[in-house]
């Protein structure tokens, strides 16, 4: 019995120091496209504004400066790696601003490198 229990404790302490996906796992760009409008929903979503993304890799996003909402403009996000992170974008395409889907809160997400 005293066999099996150091066993299956030497098992435990074995596993418990492997790494897990969590930790491995690169964290969000803190403050990167979590917010929106408050007064523009696009699908039931915030419409993506300058403001709402000023943490998020400038050369992955481009400002539509014809569009304004809440007296800023709207920003068009595209998926790719950036300087200091990498950013995965989806739209929602009943919108359009310029011919390009429309993104809202949602849409886009981004991770450290």
């Amino acid at each position: 019995m005293k066999s099996a229990v150091v066993a299956v404790s030497g098992f435990l302490l074995g596993v418990s120091a492997m790494p897990s996906a969590a930790e491995d796992a690169r964290p969000p760009i803190p403050a990167c496209a979590l917010s929106g409008s408050t007064s523009v929903m696009i699908g039931g979503q915030p419409a993506l504004r300058l403001s709402d993304v000023a943490n998020c890799p400038p050369e992955l996003y481009e400002v539509v400066p014809s569009i304004m909402i809440e007296g800023q403009p709207v920003v068009h996000f595209r998926s790719g790696s950036g300087a200091t992170g990498d950013c995965t974008a989806k739209a929602e395409s009943s919108v359009t601003f310029e011919g390009e889907a429309a993104q809202r809160l949602g849409d886009v997400a981004c991770r450290q490198k």
